[in-house]
């Protein structure tokens, strides 16, 4: 059974690893970012590390970068840093990718990110950027990331731009025909009569003409603007509980922490249960001995020897303890009983230990691949 579970902690072992290979801890590298022609510092020529740590509640306009730092001779071989400035002038040509469902935003935030799904866990990418929606990297046509022994494909966004503005762009024609075949209302001179808020019909100022014959990019841009408000409401709540798969993964330790300390104390159970058992054991060869003796002392007289077994066992004289001379075969019998009853006592707590241990290790495993 020690084996077992045994067995269990290093798979679990092996996988929190691995899964921690994928992710960012912390970010401790430089105090000063570098601007590139993605993202501008907005004072002075550095940017500033992010003050939350995070990316949540983001202002239009504003971008943050998160930069790989290596150095072999440093304390830490790796480090990773978050900064925020304002988009750069070439942010539109960074290669955008959108979260899949069930995927919180703050958890990318802190996944390492790879250009393959077969990559090498050191082998992610430099630069990633975020603007509290999507994820952006350079000169990448696919990003992925890990969670647990997961590999996660994130969704490429300008690919699929550019086929919807492309299916824009065809049909603009046919939208202009199509509008200019339908005939004015009548009622298109009375714009400016007064307008009852009653009325369903009523066209109120707070409404938007989308322009068919005209500016097509204009109308996109209106649509998406009205989209953006609805993507907002939803990041800010996967922003708020983001911290989910952060609760999970430290709730796995934790679980980690129970299984290692059940086993360790179920083994200590089971070290004192053998020793109780070994007493056990010798007491008992002792009684067989002195049985033996009484039975050689009998003659072999059944009668004699089945009386004088008893007598040392149950005689109220020899439990009062007026002769304690012949008492062996009660005292030994009391020291046999006792040892039962500790390795009774140990056997059950070993069980419950490492009962505990297992299931903490199931749930655990659980937690790490979720």
């Amino acid at each position: 059974m020690k084996s077992t579970l045994f067995a269990f902690i290093g798979i679990l072992a092996m996988t929190a690893f691995a899964a921690d290979n994928y992710t960012i801890q912390s970010f401790s590298g430089e105090e000063a970012g570098t601007p590139d022609e993605f993202i501008d510092a907005e004072f002075g020529g550095s940017l500033k590390i992010s003050s939350s740590g995070t990316v949540e509640n983001v202002q239009s306009g504003r971008f943050y970068v998160r930069q790989k730092f290596e150095d072999p001779f440093g304390e830490s071989p790796t480090t990773y840093q978050l900064y925020e400035g304002r988009e750069g002038s070439r942010k539109s040509e960074l290669a955008e990718f959108s979260l899949p469902d069930g995927i919180a935003y703050g958890f990318v935030v802190k996944a390492k990110a790879y250009s393959s799904e077969s990559a090498d866990a050191n082998s992610d990418l430099e630069k990633v950027y975020f603007d509290g929606k999507s994820v952006f990297a350079e000169g990448v046509s696919a990003m992925f990331v890990h969670r647990g022994v997961k590999t996660i494909a994130l969704v490429p966004v300008n690919v699929e731009s550019s086929s919807s503005e492309g299916d824009v762009s065809s049909s603009s024609d046919e939208m202009y025909a199509a509008a200019a075949a339908v005939p004015e209302s009548s009622s298109s001179s009375d714009d400016d009569e007064y307008c009852d808020d009653d009325d369903p019909d009523c066209e109120t100022e707070d409404d938007y003409n989308y322009d068919v014959k005209g500016d097509v990019s204009e109308t996109a841009n209106r649509a998406n603007d009205e989209s953006y408000a609805a993507d907002e409401a939803s990041n800010d709540v996967t922003n708020r509980f983001g911290i989910a798969d952060e609760v999970r993964k430290w709730s796995a330790w934790g679980l980690v922490g129970v299984a290692a300390l059940g086993i360790g104390v179920g083994i200590y159970d089971q070290m004192q249960y053998s020793d109780a058992k070994s007493a056990h054991d010798d007491v008992s060869d002792l009684m067989d001995k002195h049985k033996e003796s009484i039975a050689a002392a009998c003659g072999g007289k059944n009668s004699c020897y089945e009386s004088v077994v008893w007598y040392e066992s149950n005689d109220i004289a020899y439990q009062n303890g007026t002769k304690q001379e012949h008492a062996a075969l009660y005292t030994l019998k009391k020291k046999k009983s006792k040892n039962k009853d500790t390795m009774d006592s140990y056997s059950t707590a070993r069980n419950i230990w490492f009962g505990i241990a297992a299931l903490s290790i199931a749930g655990s495993i659980v937690l790490f691949t979720w």
